[in-house]
């Protein structure tokens, strides 16, 4: 249980920001002929944008914290799997994406190797 009181911070650091860029991206009404600079600015001038990135910057660095603690063997997947996990729902929650039956099966198998993952 413990090895989740360290992953957890950081999953939800990098699915937050993963959320916010792709909701912020898709929200943005750009010229499609603009170019990359201008494009640029629009994006990295909204402060949810910058938001997301310092967020996972910070996650990043609480990530080095996780592995001074842990065997990274063990924190890599759980990691990963919360984060897929976070990202899927947040998804469907505040994107309104759609999870298939399929995806369901998929969060299913994930949900039991992150937990299978994190016993000792």
């Amino acid at each position: 249980m413990q090895i989740y009181l360290y992953v957890l911070p950081v999953a939800f650091l990098v699915a937050y920001s993963q959320l916010v860029v792709k909701w912020r991206s898709s929200s943005i009404l750009l010229n499609p002929q603009s170019n990359l600079m201008d494009k640029l600015i629009v994006y990295f001038s909204d402060p949810w944008i910058v938001s997301a990135y310092l967020a996972a910057l910070l996650g990043s660095f609480a990530w080095l914290l996780v592995v001074t603690k842990l065997p990274l063997s063990i924190g890599f997947p759980i990691y990963i799997g919360v984060t897929f996990l976070l990202v899927i729902m947040g998804s469907w929650l505040f994107l309104g994406e759609d999870i298939s039956a399929m995806k369901l099966l998929a969060v299913c198998f994930i949900f039991i190797g992150v937990t299978l993952g994190g016993m000792k």
